[in-house]
């Protein structure tokens, strides 16, 4: 059986308009194409809901671009998103501790970060108010002692230093914007990139198990596209690692 399989794309290293892209390419190479998406309905239940969401998401993408500290925003994100996984991270090498007092000291903090799981994915405002929590129970005397022996008090600084530099930014941004309402972009994203996933997901299975061309000839315009979004990232990853050689 002559079977393709899904191309792998890292997602989350594309920026917000570069995704709305990759769903804005594969419904026009599709159309391009002699492809009844009717002949599934399955498949275009599935197909129907993104399309359904991306006028929403490129409202929300406008309204965005209007503010000049956006992008900021969006990196400060990413970087107290990164500190919090640094902070998961740093309590590996105490899930075997030699010592009780490491290992109570472990399990106490492993439990508090456990309350904070998806964080990262919830909306600005929401993630902010749920790291404000976490970081002021872990800089408590409660779980402050903890973190003194396993000695990762500095993983809790950086978050507490980044979440405050993404607070006092979107802070000024919002005060600007005063009532205009801007749409959570964060979370519009999560919702398609799940429903994208589904979808292609779907197509690539019926694709392996179906002997007829109809999915496979998909498959191969959801390919096409992951591909040249694949290299957008992998070319900026080597253009960030070049220009960090040269400083």
């Amino acid at each position: 059986m002559n079977t393709i399989k899904l191309n792998s794309l890292y997602m989350n290293g594309l920026q917000n308009a570069e995704f709305g892209q990759l769903i804005v390419r594969f419904f026009e190479d599709l159309n391009t194409k002699s492809l009844d998406i009717n002949v599934d309905p399955d498949l275009k239940r599935l197909y129907e809901a993104l399309q359904d969401q991306l006028p929403a998401y490129n409202t929300a993408l406008d309204q965005i671009r209007a503010s000049e500290e956006s992008e900021q925003i969006f990196k400060l994100d990413k970087v107290r998103d990164r500190d919090i996984q640094a902070l998961r991270d740093s309590l590996k090498p105490y899930r075997n501790a030699k010592t009780q007092t490491e290992t109570d000291a472990y399990n106490a903090i492993r439990l508090l970060i456990s309350e904070y799981k998806g964080v990262e994915d919830d909306s600005y405002e929401s993630e902010t108010n749920r790291l404000n929590s976490l970081i002021g129970r872990l800089q408590s005397p409660e779980f402050y002692n903890s973190a003194l022996t396993l000695g990762i008090e500095k993983f809790i600084m950086n978050l507490a230093a980044s979440n405050t530099d993404f607070n006092q930014l979107f802070a000024q941004r919002s005060f600007k914007i005063s009532q205009k309402v801007v749409a959570d972009v964060k979370a519009l994203r999560k919702t398609l990139a799940s429903d994208y996933k589904t979808m292609i997901n779907y197509i690539a299975a019926m694709a392996s198990v179906k002997e007829d061309t109809y999915y496979k000839d998909i498959l191969t315009i959801i390919n096409n596209g992951r591909n040249y979004f694949s290299n957008v990232v992998l070319s900026r990853r080597m253009g960030n690692k070049d220009a960090k050689k040269s400083e």
